[in-house]
């Protein structure tokens, strides 16, 4: 859903929403490749393209599965399931993160470790207060209406999402090997507010929900903030200009002058970089890969940031731009998330970052694998095993950037700043998730005039206003009380 009508509300808290449009097989199938299975099995609704992800309906009782069976791999198998009853979103977003990740990074959601502290981080910053109850760690919602159960001294029973629907409650359960990933995606997604037609709302919540209007734009075209958000634009070239740094050595891709960094655009568009003391593709080279869905002044800023750093090194005959290098602590390079306000957690593995509207998240694997790593030890590390931002949400607005190890820490800083620049962005707002509008800024973009037009408004000495209008992303008068939602 790309837009809404004037008759679609955000509600919030999410877990008191109702079921929802549960659209998600005709997204995995369009955006993703999902297909039916060939093997004429019944049960299994779509699988993955390479088959190692399953899509499950069950009627009785109806609910969703999703399997990674991984033959294989036995102690990599994993499984979830979506009570019918429960709100789409966290279906869809598990699904969709599972399938994002399958494409861009498979082994985050196929031999990953298992995790849950990612998930009850998120949901600890969120306001979910944490507890000990039978055996079991318990995380209430701030309304008491929603908990997650996991169960405490041992390391194969599931992890129970429940929450109260229109009638009774409905349930989700994570398997004891499910990827911290994708628990982290479901439990983000708590933390939103829900698109609803105002008679899809369950009528035994409407005391209990706050609910305002999806804004509807009224500019064809608007500067948008933030820019994470906005979209994939126009589909611009991202390559540097051709100059003595950069020398395009074929269609497509970027040399650089000392022949120790390369940039180019992969057939499924995006951009990737490789760049090390020996030339891209060596032993020691880092890599840095933007899907062809980033937002293309975030990858554009970022690099900048590379080509500032490579032509420092050039004149200085220093090598910074190519390996991890002395000083730099991963706190450092991460200070713009957290000083914008994105919740950080950690597991003994990686540091979890999440934006505050939880759309966005970020994750750097610290290296130092050991158990019950404090957040502060981890972000005082210098040493990281790679790095991610994804942008969940819309499965065509989804995308994902991302370093390898090695990659120096003040270009994992560069694409911190880039990601969190707050200068809005031109995008058309009809293309904008609506999902989207309870967090994105609008401001009216003035129209591009012709050549001839600037000329002529120079000649007459008319000016355009000094100030575009505001679209507004909020209602005038605050949120709707959920007392006068339609059935009250």
């Amino acid at each position: 859903m790309t837009t809404a009508p004037a008759d679609h509300i955000f509600v919030h808290p999410l877990h008191l929403a109702g079921r929802g449009n549960p659209g998600f097989g005709p997204d995995l199938v369009t955006h993703f490749g999902w297909r039916v299975p060939s093997s004429g099995d019944g049960d299994i609704l779509l699988t993955s393209p390479d088959a190692q992800a399953h899509l499950t309906w069950r009627p009785g009782p109806a609910r969703w599965e999703v399997t990674a069976p991984s033959p294989h791999w036995p102690r990599a198998r994993w499984s979830a399931v979506f009570d019918d009853r429960a709100p789409a979103e966290i279906t869809s977003s598990f699904l969709y993160a599972l399938a994002h990740a399958l494409e861009h990074e498979p082994q985050e959601v196929l031999y990953a470790p298992s995790g849950h502290d990612a998930a009850l981080g998120v949901l600890r910053q969120g306001g979910w207060t944490s507890g000990q109850r039978d055996g079991h760690e318990v995380l209430l919602a701030p309304d008491r209406l929603a908990v997650l159960t996991r169960p405490l001294g041992t390391d194969d029973a599931p992890t129970v999402l429940t929450g109260t629907g229109e009638q009774g409650t409905w349930t989700v359960q994570f398997g004891d090997r499910t990827p911290a990933l994708l628990l982290q995606a479901a439990a983000a997604t708590l933390l939103r507010p829900a698109v609803r037609h105002v008679d899809e709302v369950p009528a035994a919540h409407r005391g209990r929900l706050s609910a305002q209007p999806v804004a509807q734009g009224t500019a064809h075209r608007a500067l948008v903030s933030p820019r994470r958000l906005a979209g994939p634009g126009t589909g611009a070239d991202l390559l540097p200009e051709a100059s003595a740094l950069w020398h395009r050595t074929r269609p497509g891709r970027l040399d650089s002058s000392c022949g120790r960094a390369r940039i180019e655009t992969p057939p499924g568009g995006g951009v990737r970089v490789s760049a090390g003391p020996d030339g891209p593709g060596q032993r020691l080279a880092w890599t840095a890969e933007f899907t062809g869905a980033v937002p293309p002044e975030i990858a554009s800023a970022w690099l900048d940031s590379l080509t500032d750093s490579l032509a420092a090194d050039i004149d200085l005959g220093t090598g910074a731009s190519f390996g991890p290098g002395p000083g730099a602590s991963i706190g450092d390079a991460l200070r713009p998330l957290t000083s914008a306000g994105w919740n950080v957690h950690t597991d003994d593995a990686d540091l979890h970052l999440v934006a505050p509207d939880g759309h966005t998240t970020a994750r750097i694997t610290h290296g130092l694998l050991t158990p019950a790593t404090t957040t502060d030890r981890a972000l005082a590390h210098t040493a990281h095993w790679g790095a991610s931002v994804d942008c969940a949400g819309a499965p065509g607005h989804r995308w994902r950037a991302a370093v390898s190890s090695l990659t120096p820490l003040h270009l994992v800083g560069a694409l911190a700043v880039a990601v969190t620049d707050p200068a809005p962005v031109p995008r058309r707002l009809d293309r904008i998730p609506a999902q989207y509008r309870a967090v994105l800024r609008a401001e009216a973009a003035e129209r591009p005039l012709s050549q001839a037009a600037r000329a002529t408004l120079a000649r007459t000495a008319v000016r355009p206003a000094a100030r575009p209008a505001v679209v507004s992303t909020a209602p005038a008068a605050g949120p709707t009380p959920a007392s006068r939602l339609p059935g009250r």
